[in-house]
């Protein structure tokens, strides 16, 4: 099952009162169903770069690239050559290395060009040129009782260096003819069938392999399954176990690489991290532009019913105005009136004139009010003449208001006539 975010994904369950009739979601990828627009989430973390391979660790995937690489990785371990598994994991318990890669490094090197019993190998060609391979030239290392036995009666020299892959030789017998008799080839007549390649070996050794005290190091399950403690690598090779030596050049390189490697995997991390950033400001862009959308669409609707309801409420205005309209063009008593106030009480007013020249005396006034700017009453009478005309009218003093009021009225009548006068001659002269 691929890891989602490095951890273990676990399908959804159906739910528990999934009823027959009906109608879910139904996620092909993962093959799971939903009620909800979980659905849509689903899809959308599929298709995302979140995803890594359980078998291979790599990571950056989508689900149906990490599904493709587990089928993959399976598929070639399913194919790899059961007969080289026992001697690999020897030589990997052999090994002390801290990193896996070491491990495939130090592994490959040693088994590239020796063979090990029950293996499948190809003929080689003559090293003239002129030999040719045939169908029936692919040849399986004896593991008979016979040399079984010769090499566990071999001459192990305890603490000597590891002899050169091209001294071995090797009994073969043909596959397709089981009663052949075995006969005996040198290292540089063969060569492996099947292809193994660094990858291959990361992949067994991921499946057999853990880290143990700072140091990768062989399963204790695997150990059991294959039963390593009861065999001896001598059993499958007939020479010393490889004393794989790390050298401080090598620690810096493979820690060069690491490294290297490390900030390629940060920088596609940067990437695929910049990627899923855009991607979610687009969804939360694209989030946002619907709401916008929808609230503008409910704000429309909400202003719609708004004036449907003010045109209905102007509606009902109108007519109650028409009613009270016609109700208030019908003729009616004033008593019967509903707004009716009361009239103000008269103030009586307070004169030394006789009520006969009242009238005459507000006509006075009157005119003063009107015309009084137009012959400069200010100038005669700073304060009005209100109180002035009755002082004048009833009062007997020869050189009171009345004098000059006569005074102000006769300035008056002259300066009209001479106006009158000046506009006529005007009109003459035109």
């Amino acid at each position: 099952m691929p890891l989602l975010h490095r951890k273990p994904f676990i399908r959804q369950k159906p739910p528990a009162d999934l009823r027959p009739d009906e109608e879910v979601f139904l996620c092909k990828i993962t093959h799971e169903i939903f009620r909800t627009y979980e659905f849509f989430e689903r899809t959308i973390l599929c298709n995302s770069l979140v995803w890594s391979c359980a078998l291979t660790g790599r990571a950056g995937l989508t689900y149906l690239e990490a599904v493709e690489s587990e089928r993959r990785a399976r598929q070639s371990l399913e194919s790899f050559p059961q007969s080289l598994v026992v001697p690999l994991l020897h030589l990997a318990a052999l090994s002390q290395c801290c990193r896996l890669t070491e491990l495939c490094e130090d592994v490959y090197a040693f088994v590239k060009d020796r063979f090990f019993p029950g293996e499948v190998v190809d003929r080689a060609p003559d090293v003239n040129g002129h030999g040719k391979m045939a169908d029936d030239d692919t040849i399986v290392i004896s593991d008979s009782d016979d040399e079984h036995s010769a090499f566990q009666s071999s001459t192990v020299q305890v603490n000597k260096k590891s002899l050169s892959p091209s001294v071995f030789k090797y009994t073969v017998r043909m596959m397709k003819n089981k009663h052949s008799e075995p006969f005996t080839v040198r290292a540089n007549q063969i060569r492996k069938k099947s292809a193994l390649s660094r990858e291959r070996l990361k992949l067994l050794f991921k499946q057999h392999c853990e880290p143990q005290n700072g140091i990768v190091a062989l399963k204790p399950s695997s150990m059991a399954k294959y039963q390593l403690s009861k065999q001896t690598f001598s059993q499958f090779f007939p020479d010393e176990p490889p004393l794989f030596s790390f050298s401080e050049e090598k620690l810096k390189l493979l820690q060069q690489r690491e490294e290297m490697k490390k900030e390629k995997e940060e920088v596609q991390e940067a990437r695929r991290r910049e990627r899923e950033d855009k991607e979610r400001l687009r969804e939360e862009q694209r989030r946002r532009f619907e709401e916008e959308k929808q609230r503008r669409r409910e704000e429309k609707e909400r202003r719609k019913l708004e004036k449907d309801r003010e045109r209905e409420k102007l509606k009902e205005e109108k007519k109650k105005y028409a009613e009270q309209l016609k109700l208030w063009s019908k003729p009616r008593e004033d008593m019967e009136c509903e707004d009716l106030k009361e009239l103000p009480r008269p103030i009586p007013v307070k004169t030394r004139l006789p009520a006969e020249l009242f009238g005459d005396a507000l006509m006075v006034l009157e005119f003063l009010q009107a015309f009084g700017e137009a012959f400069d009453l200010k100038d005669e009478f700073p304060d009005g003449v209100s109180l002035v005309l009755e002082e004048a009218l009833v009062g007997s003093d020869p050189e009171g208001p009345l004098c000059e009021l006569l005074f102000f009225f006769l300035t008056a009548i002259f300066q009209a006539l001479d106006e009158e006068q000046e506009e006529v001659a005007t009109d003459q002269v035109e």
